[in-house]
């Protein structure tokens, strides 16, 4: 649970949820499940602010890359380009220690209004850091929506990408 690897083309997810414990330095476990997906594609894990949630986004270098990538194709003067690279100037790579945890920072503990503990909520190729509380009631909120309003209409491509665990 927390981690699949599609056969065929190799491509790592991060999914599912955990809950963790911050410790007073600011150390957090990251889940087992997400710390193999990274170390089997040898990813680095950094950590940014999201841009419209309150929560801190996670993923491997190769997320990263893209947004980089896509950036480079956009008018650099556009506000599209401003809000990128608003999100990547909060991004940090994270090193993580012998137990598995990494050390957030307190300007992260404080943008996701983190306490004693935090949830990891796996999205796909990337990964979000919430205050439990706070993700309960925004998947509250999602699962209501989804009853009322049904789901809008998904096409599902076969189309793959390359791995990194988290790309």
């Amino acid at each position: 649970m927390g981690q699949i690897t599609l056969k065929g083309n190799g491509v790592a997810l991060f999914l599912s949820t955990f809950e963790n414990r911050i410790d007073r330095k600011g150390r957090l476990s990251v889940p087992a499940p997400f710390r193999a997906t990274l170390e089997a594609n040898h990813a680095s894990l950094f950590l940014y602010k999201s841009l419209v949630l309150p929560c801190v986004e996670g993923c491997g270098p190769n997320r990263i890359s893209q947004i980089v990538d896509a950036i480079d194709t956009m008018d650099s003067l556009s506000d599209e380009v401003a809000t990128l690279t608003t999100m990547l100037s909060s991004a940090q790579e994270m090193r993580l220690d012998s137990e598995g945890r990494i050390m957030l920072s307190a300007d992260f503990i404080e943008f996701a209004s983190l306490g004693e503990t935090a949830l990891f909520a796996g999205i796909g190729r990337s990964f979000q850091i919430w205050h439990p509380e706070t993700f309960r009631d925004r998947e509250s909120t999602a699962r209501a929506n989804a009853k009322a309003n049904g789901l809008p209409k998904l096409t599902l491509s076969r189309q793959t990408a390359p791995s990194d665990g988290g790309s």
